[in-house]
């Protein structure tokens, strides 16, 4: 964690200032120490130069459940979403994660956050858009998937990515801080999408935009012979958009759907869920 990152940062369960003691350095970057809140007290440390903001309190159903699952299987889910799949989807997940991240419409300088990075698939596409100036910061709730991102991302020497175990219904950071927030894969399976819509909404500045996004196949097709064979495959699948948990006060909300395909078939209906926060408006 840079030492600069601090300005960004709060305390996930009361949103307090907080103090830093840094106990092993390197340069700028803070490889050990503690983040201390000054409003409730609550001591969060930063392992491995990544800071640690998920409390026991903070972990809880279907949350505490799903990232126990994504601990287990973080190697096996890395091969395929960094190996397999960009290279049996011939090229289309690649396409689609840059389509994605240019909905966000990012100018270099800009800074994002990408809630939910899992092993961090995302960071190279919002990388490419914010430029050597910008800062792409990314929370992940599973401590062995974001073991794999940071790897990446150190081998890479990329200097202005930064990574948080975090609980994306209890966001780290100040409000209005971010130029875009992406999330990828997840919120079908939170404890609270709702809440987790509203930190979203929270940390953006105003008039920044918010890309959702998750597996669920186009109604109009869940009767089809195709989509028929999809919704056995995976529950997921039949999931929809919670466009009724988007903040009332978002603008632009729109959704749209597509399918992955895979060499022989398709294997990965999504949609998207777009919205904005207003301009000069607070959360």
């Amino acid at each position: 964690m840079k030492k600069a990152l601090l300005e960004l940062l709060c305390c996930p369960m009361c949103h307090g200032e907080l103090d830093l003691r840094a106990m092993e350095e390197r340069g700028p970057e803070v490889l050990s120490g503690l983040l201390t809140c000054r409003r409730c007290g609550r001591v969060y440390p930063i392992i491995g130069g990544v800071p640690d903001f998920l409390p026991g309190e903070l972990l809880y159903g279907e949350d505490l459940r799903w990232m126990e699952e994504y601990d287990r299987m973080a190697r096996g889910y890395y091969m395929l979403m960094h190996i397999v799949l960009p290279v049996l989807s011939l090229g289309r997940e690649r396409a689609a994660r840059s389509d994605w991240a240019r909905r966000l419409r990012l100018r270099p300088g800009d800074r994002v956050l990408d809630v939910g990075t899992g092993t961090g698939r995302n960071v190279p596409f919002l990388r490419e858009l914010v430029g050597p100036e910008g800062l792409v910061v990314s929370i992940d709730i599973s401590r062995s998937m974001l073991y794999y991102a940071v790897r990446d991302a150190r081998r890479k020497k990329w200097s202005n990515v930064e990574f948080q175990r975090a609980n994306a219904s209890f966001l780290p950071f100040r409000d209005g801080v971010f130029d875009a927030v992406i999330h990828v894969g997840g919120i079908n399976t939170f404890e609270e999408k709702a809440r987790a819509l509203s930190e979203m909404f929270r940390v953006a500045r105003p008039g920044a935009r918010i890309v959702v996004v998750d597996e669920g196949l186009e109604p109009r097709m869940r009767k089809s012979l195709a989509g028929r064979f999809l919704l056995r495959t995976n529950i997921l699948y039949a999931s929809e958009p919670p466009v009724d948990e988007v903040p009332d006060e978002a603008e632009d909300v729109r959704v749209s759907w597509d399918i992955l395909p895979f060499r022989f078939m398709p294997v990965w209906p999504y949609y998207v869920l777009e919205f904005r926060r207003p301009h000069g408006r607070s959360p």
